[in-house]
């Protein structure tokens, strides 16, 4: 069985994304998921293939996300991707998972910052792709009320503006990164770039930055940001194939960044999600790579009112 993209997009708000993900990532706190390792390849072509497996609540399976290069600075190629949900009876149902990606990774981004600057009500996202979209709506969703947007090409910040105008939001473009990022105390970053765009010297000394990352490629805080924030990874070996850590273990500095901890141990965006984590000051930087738990509980969410 094949659920159609429309179905889902039709059927589920920003709000549903950002209830269903908080979910998640508890269940995911409790130790009530199951992820095995990643299965991630980069070919001689330039070809990437991701495969992220998950258990959750009755129900497992995996993500599969395929991938060309591309031939513009900071943009991924052609992608497909594919969820496919297994259930008890062994029946498979698959997913386009596109749109679920866009709204889950959104709504990772948010929830970071809902537990860690939940008083903030302006807010600067980096990026006008899909996911900054995804970021936009669930952001509206927690009561944001202005939103400086970035991204290099005008065309695409006035487009993004355009199709976000039916939101109770202010939205205000910028030209530059260091004029998006000036006076902010919330930045939203989902920029595929390979040379990082976010330095230390630009911003505030409490800002809370949400990265959505985790692709070996790309890379979008400098190393000082790296080595004077307080990091709190939903996955911290996820992170470390990821590119600001990959540096970091590269250039010898990994064990000199500053990882939130609990009893000694690192913590991640399962404990912040049960309020284990208090950081409400500072430079604070989540960092999301993605977990299968998040695509496969999306899926389970679809399915179960696909049913009905």
């Amino acid at each position: 069985m094949k659920i159609p993209i429309d179905f889902i997009e039709k059927n589920f708000s920003a709000a549903d994304f950002l209830a269903n993900c908080d979910e998640a990532f508890r269940l995911y706190g409790q130790g009530k998921v199951e992820m095995l390792p990643r299965e991630q390849n980069l070919d001689s072509f330039g070809k990437f293939t991701l495969k992220m497996p998950a258990s959750v609540a009755g129900y497992s399976g995996y993500k599969f996300i395929e991938e060309m290069p591309s031939d513009s600075k900071g943009k991924l190629g052609q992608r497909t991707a594919v969820i496919k949900l297994e259930l008890k009876n062994g029946v498979v149902i698959e997913f386009d998972a596109e749109y679920i990606t866009n709204m889950r990774t959104g709504a990772a981004g948010v929830l970071g910052l809902k537990y860690f600057a939940p008083q903030i009500k302006t807010i600067t996202i980096l990026g006008t792709g899909k996911i900054s979209k995804g970021l936009a709506l669930c952001a509206v969703e927690l009561g944001i009320t202005t939103i400086n947007i970035y991204s290099r090409n005008v065309e695409n910040r006035e487009k993004f503006k355009a199709e976000l105008s039916h939101l109770p939001v202010n939205i205000i473009t910028h030209d530059s990164v260091a004029s998006a990022v000036y006076g902010a105390c919330a930045i939203l970053t989902a920029v595929p770039t390979p040379e990082a765009i976010l330095f230390l010297k630009d911003l505030e000394p409490n800002v809370f930055i949400s990265v959505l990352g985790g692709d070996s490629r790309t890379t979008q805080l400098d190393k000082e940001i790296m080595m004077n924030a307080v990091v709190v990874p939903d996955n911290e070996e996820q992170c470390k194939k990821s590119g600001e850590f990959k540096k970091a273990l590269a250039d010898g500095y990994y064990q000199d960044i500053n990882f939130a901890k609990i009893d000694g141990q690192i913590a991640n965006i399962g404990d912040a999600s049960l309020d284990k984590l208090k950081l409400t000051n500072g430079l604070r930087v989540a960092y999301f790579t993605g977990l299968a738990v998040q695509d496969i509980y999306a899926a389970k969410m679809v399915y179960e009112k696909y049913i009905k």
